[in-house]
């Protein structure tokens, strides 16, 4: 199984100037978001990351599962303590993954909001899922989030793991060195949390394929509004053309978009 060397990694994060320990890496586990939480209910800082190269217990976004096949994928999760905007994470999350693959040279990818990764023929490259630990009393600790981030990476057309889905292989035709790929993601991740919002959120808005587009949303409670997305708000939130008005749609599912080109 083909999985990062914490040692290589933490070199890279240093050279790129990014401070964060060096990551833990195991070959398999429940949810790496379960046990980043657990870390981050310990005491861990901000940068501590977990990586598994399979998942038995993956989770997504609005309680599914995620599929982690051995060996296919970078599946990661990082200890985010104390930011002052949480809700802006999975955006943040989903800008650190374009970063990462430009950086080495990667495929080109796009974002669909609020938070999946697209490969340039609109098929979903990555899922990020946040998790917060509400702060307890007396617990000084507990207070934080973790940004779990998904990336198909060696899957074959055959073996990908749900209708819509890619891989870095399928839209790069060049697998990635771990390694390369989690140090990458990393510095770009701590340098979104670093970075101006609004910097982030105009480049946000540059690659959110969403915009501009029809799209159906699937909101919670099992609603489904059909609108014209216009754009990101401040908070990232989505506005929505419904009819002759804009709705600010904080959650949701996109389920269609006719993506432009």
């Amino acid at each position: 199984m083909d999985l990062p060397d914490p040692v290589v990694v933490e070199g890279i994060m240093r050279a790129r100037g990014c401070p964060w320990p060096r990551p833990h890496v195991v070959t398999t586990t429940g949810s790496t978001n379960a046990d980043a939480l657990e870390s981050l209910k310990s005491g861990a800082d901000t940068g501590l990351c977990v990586v598994a190269g399979e998942q038995t217990a993956g989770r997504g976004r609005r309680g599914r599962s995620w599929v982690s096949d051995p060996g296919a994928g970078l599946w990661s999760s990082t200890v985010v303590r104390d930011y002052p905007q949480p809700a802006r994470l999975p955006l943040l999350a989903s800008l650190a993954v374009v970063d990462a693959a430009s950086q080495i040279g990667g495929p080109v990818v796009h974002v669909k909001w609020p938070n999946d990764v697209l490969a340039d023929d609109g098929r979903k490259l990555a899922g990020i899922l946040v998790e917060s630990a509400a702060r307890e009393p007396g617990v000084e600790s507990a207070a934080g989030a973790v940004v779990g981030i998904g990336i198909n990476v060696d899957h074959a057309e055959e073996s990908l793991p749900a209708p819509g889905a890619t891989s870095w292989r399928i839209a790069h035709s060049i697998v990635p060195d771990r390694s390369t790929l989690l140090a990458e993601l990393l510095v770009a991740l701590n340098n979104r949390l670093t970075t101006e919002w609004s910097r982030s959120l105009a480049d946000y808005r540059r690659w959110c394929r969403t915009l501009g587009t029809g799209v159906e949303i699937d909101l919670p409670g099992g609603n489904r509004i059909e609108g014209r997305a216009l754009d990101v708000d401040d908070e990232g939130h989505l506005l929505v053309e419904d009819g002759e008005s804009a709705r600010t749609i904080v959650a949701g599912d996109v389920v269609h978009a006719t993506i432009r080109s």
